[in-house]
């Protein structure tokens, strides 16, 4: 840089987002939100002659159209543009079928046209690769399926919700169109049905309301979450001696597409007498009930709450049945733990990577029970189940009703893990 002002302090400043995801009262999903962010590139002082040179590494985060700023003594003294493209890497190439297959995209943009692409497999539509809340890094997270051989993986930019197939006649023909092949080998299948263990919620998941103790009162749950029917300790110190404590439960109850509208709902789950110090120990089963954003659980003395605690529920295979069979067997499933808020009350359904439709779970309180029509050739066929938004009141993009592959660090709201499950076609 030259025709600066001799010997005096400047900066290069690149201009990005910082992406996130608007929830709102902890269930309404409103969409994705950006507030504008600088990154200092390099600092230095021009020469007698007023002029700068040196060299700086493109920051991780957002790709498209990026501004650089020249700023000298907190003044924006010129400009330039840079354009960062997305770039994409898939890991592993080969394996038998059921390997985890991971696509690492680095760059995503965060405009309109360049946040959502849309990922297919041999053709067939798998879901949603997004980095909104990581700033334009993810890890996309699929799994081999289909006959022995070579398999079509592809990526395209899709704003409404399905790829944009004819890209170079698009107003970004100069974008990148990631095209990859996958190998299923003859190795041995892998054929465990089980849920992923608990992903990282986008922005750290939904905030909840503080809870609410009496001066004194400590309530202790030795299990922050676990699943329906998993034995929990609760105990609890300081409350009043020798008297009945009233275990009470909280949840939703209703439905958002009945008209009757929904509400919190309280179940009473158990009454335990203090002893002789005000402590209490209570050891009991989680209910059956609702999974994704935790319940509250208030100690009452008649209607006074002397302490409160959080539990969540994670999702859980209960039954899978059978898990092998002729084309046209009916496999029934049954999953427990499932959601009722905007993010988690659903769950999108793929079978060998073509996705199928949602399950809603909010209705039956937190019960999945489905069956899925065993179709292809003779071998094991995967049948997963991913996070993803069920509605959102932003319509500039359109991220409902899909899979959301990167569901572990970019699903708003909740960690929903993803759910994997499989059946062997016999002969």
């Amino acid at each position: 840089m030259d025709e600066l002002e001799p010997n005096k302090p400047v900066k290069l400043i690149w201009m990005t987002m910082d992406g996130s995801y608007n929830v709102k009262d902890l269930y309404e999903v409103i969409g994705p939100e950006f507030k504008e962010k600088e990154v200092v590139l390099e600092e230095g002082t021009s020469d007698d002659n007023g002029n700068w040179n040196g060299s700086f590494k493109v920051p991780e985060g957002f790709g498209g159209d990026m501004t650089i700023y020249v700023v000298s003594e907190d003044t924006r003294i010129g400009q330039t543009a840079f354009t960062l493209d997305p770039s994409f890497t898939m890991t592993p190439e080969s394996g038998p079928v059921g390997t985890e297959i991971t696509i690492k995209v680095e760059g995503l943009g965060w405009s309109t046209y360049m946040r959502n692409w849309q990922l297919t497999y041999d053709n067939k539509y798998t879901g949603l690769v997004s980095a909104i809340a990581t700033n334009g890094t993810a890890e996309a997270k699929s799994r081999a399926a289909g006959s022995i051989g070579k398999h079509a993986i592809r990526l395209r930019t899709g704003y409404l919700g399905m790829q944009y197939i004819n890209y170079l006649q698009s107003p970004y023909p100069d974008k990148p169109a990631p095209d990859f092949l996958f190998e299923v080998t003859d190795s041995t299948t892998v054929q465990e049905s089980y849920v992923e263990p608990t992903p990282v919620a986008a922005n750290g998941g939904v905030k909840m309301p503080e809870l609410k103790n009496k001066s004194g009162v400590e309530v202790e749950l030795y299990k922050s979450e676990g699943t329906v029917g998993e034995l929990v300790k609760l105990t609890a110190a300081g409350l009043p001696k020798n008297k009945e404590i009233e275990i009470i439960w909280n949840t939703m109850k209703g439905s958002r597409v009945s008209g009757l509208g929904f509400a919190e709902h309280t179940t009473k789950l158990q009454i335990v007498k203090t002893d002789n110090d005000g402590n209490l120990n209570y050891d009991f089963a989680i209910p059956d009930d609702l999974g994704g954003i935790p319940h509250r659980m208030d100690l009452k003395v008649g209607d006074e709450v002397y302490g409160q605690g959080y539990l969540r529920i994670l999702p859980s295979i209960v039954s899978i049945s059978p898990t092998s069979g002729s084309v046209g067997t009916k496999i029934q499933v049954t999953i427990k733990g499932g959601g009722w808020t905007e993010f988690d009350n659903a769950y999108y359904l793929t079978y060998d990577n073509a996705y199928t439709g949602y399950l809603c779970a909010f209705n039956s309180q937190g019960d999945l029970t489905f069956d899925v029509v065993a179709t292809g050739e003779p071998g094991f066929h995967v049948i997963d189940l991913y996070p993803g938004i069920y509605k959102q009141k932003e319509k500039e993009t359109d991220m409902t009703l899909i899979p959301q592959l990167t569901y572990l660090t970019d699903h708003p709201g909740s960690a929903m893990p993803a759910i994997r499950l499989g059946f062997e076609v016999t002969e």
